[in-house]
């Protein structure tokens, strides 16, 4: 089943998206959303807005929360995104999507900040919004966000989708991903960078694993080592040589080659 790895893996593949031009907006309609450079601008015309509804209660509002919740609802679907914002799919708003999943106890304390997080910060009028993808190697919280600067760590109105380590935060939450990710307990962790698969006592997953992807029935072979990281690239176990994707949605899956020599990931 979806979860916290595949929405970071969407969010990873969303960066460098630019809002559009109001000018191409009035000329072109919703084909200037959909290109991720071309037909930038400023006026907050951007797709998330548009694809999760939003558009039509807030108009071209700051885009922060449309990313995020557009995140959540291109994978998992818009009940499940509304399930894990506790009831606040339809909402642009930092503030109540924060205040909501406090109050619904989905708060942690910033130090323990970890994969999969939203992050939350005020600013006069409003507020910003992050998705936590894991920490560096010194600690700092490393964030994907939706109409920020890559210029400026503190921007919250940018006009970018942008990666950012160490920027100031004051709340963060953690969504039920339990609720959308595979029943058995076992889940994805990222720290300083690595991913984990651990059960839901915290103890990692070691040597080969089959893991059901994102979507439909297919499963895909990982290999952990003993301290639990994720391996990629070309490993040796046993004699044997396997090569494991390094990137994308499927990174960490292990490939084989068909009958022209070709190498694919293996689907099982």
């Amino acid at each position: 089943m979806a979860g916290k790895k595949e929405v970071i893996g969407v969010a990873e593949a969303e960066l460098g998206y630019l809002e559009k031009s109001t000018s191409y907006w009035k000329a072109l309609g919703t084909k200037c959303l959909f290109e991720k450079t071309k037909y930038a601008g400023d006026g907050n015309v951007q797709k998330y807005a548009w694809e999760t509804g939003h558009y039509k209660t807030y108009g071209w509002a700051p885009w922060c929360m449309s990313f995020i919740v557009w995140l959540l609802m291109a994978v998992l679907g818009k009940d499940k995104a509304d399930k894990l914002l506790c009831g606040m799919y339809n909402s642009a708003s930092t503030i109540e999507t924060k205040n909501a999943m406090v109050k619904a106890g989905r708060q942690v304390a910033l130090n323990k900040a970890e994969a999969g997080d939203i992050v939350f910060r005020s600013r006069n009028g409003g507020g910003h919004v992050g998705l936590v993808t894991g920490r560096s190697a010194d600690g700092k919280i490393i964030t994907i966000e939706g109409n920020s600067s890559s210029s400026d760590i503190t921007s919250w109105n940018g006009g970018a989708v942008v990666k950012h380590v160490g920027a100031s935060w004051e709340w963060c939450v953690r969504p039920d991903w339990s609720l959308v990710e595979n029943i058995d307990g076992w889940h994805w962790v990222k720290s300083a960078g690595i991913w984990y698969y651990q059960d839901d006592k915290g103890r990692n997953s070691y040597g080969w694993k089959l893991i059901k992807e994102s979507s439909g029935n297919k499963k895909h072979w990982y290999f952990f080592a003993e301290d639990g990281a994720m391996m990629t690239g070309t490993i040796n176990v046993n004699g044997n040589t396997y090569y494991l994707m390094e990137s994308g949605d499927l990174e960490g899956a292990c490939c084989k080659t068909d009958e022209t020599g070709a190498l694919h990931v293996w689907d099982v």
